[in-house]
């Protein structure tokens, strides 16, 4: 996993796709997903834009 796939994550996270969806779309494991956005509602990961 990459820099680049994390944050097309975020992204897609953030426009409110599932996690399932997500990890279609960004062919990552669905629990690294979960952990992102565990983090994120965490505030723990914090990405300008």
């Amino acid at each position: 996993m990459n820099k680049e796939q994390v944050l097309q994550t975020i992204e897609l996270l953030k426009e409110g796709y599932s996690l399932t969806d997500v990890t279609k779309i960004a062919k990552i494991n669905v629990m690294y997903v979960s952990v992102i956005r565990k983090l994120m509602v965490m505030n723990l990961i914090n990405i300008e834009g």
